[in-house]
């Protein structure tokens, strides 16, 4: 597993969103969406790169490997998660909800999210996660869990 940073974690979920909406990824379509500068997406890219959880060549296509999109789905569950329970649970201030999940998730361990999803799920009556649910695990025998398509 990659430490990864806000920014790369921000960079790698923006690459499966565009994944599963869009059939070719370019730098041009990260920097639109992120509103940043070519170079500035290329820097990122290339650490991705590094992390082995991209594939790319330059002037190339963009390509998750099977690790960066495991690590982007745990970076949007993770995300869910908080956003969850802040709104449904906490009844928190909209305006705030998607800056505070965002920050709270990134100093979460997995073990804290494996308990705040639980709480959550259990707290809003959503189905069960008490069949040994693990943020860091692709699947899950006994309950709805995030499928990867391959």
């Amino acid at each position: 597993m990659v430490n990864l940073t806000n920014s790369q974690e921000e960079y790698l979920k923006v690459i499966y969103i565009l994944k599963n909406t869009q059939k070719d990824i370019r730098v041009t379509d990260i920097a639109k969406k992120l509103d940043k500068s070519k170079a500035s997406v290329n820097n990122a890219i290339n650490l991705l790169k590094n992390d082995g959880l991209i594939e790319y060549e330059p002037y190339g296509q963009i390509k998750l490997t099977e690790e960066g999109e495991t690590e982007a789905i745990k970076i949007i569950e993770a995300y869910d998660i908080v956003k969850l329970f802040l709104t449904d649970i906490l009844n928190a201030n909209k305006e705030n909800v998607d800056e505070e999940a965002k920050k709270i998730k990134t100093i979460l361990s997995d073990d804290t999210l494996n308990k705040l999803a639980k709480y959550t799920h259990k707290t809003l009556g959503l189905y069960s996660l008490e069949c040994g649910y693990d943020i860091a695990k692709t699947s899950c025998i006994k309950c709805a869990r995030r499928r990867i398509k391959k």
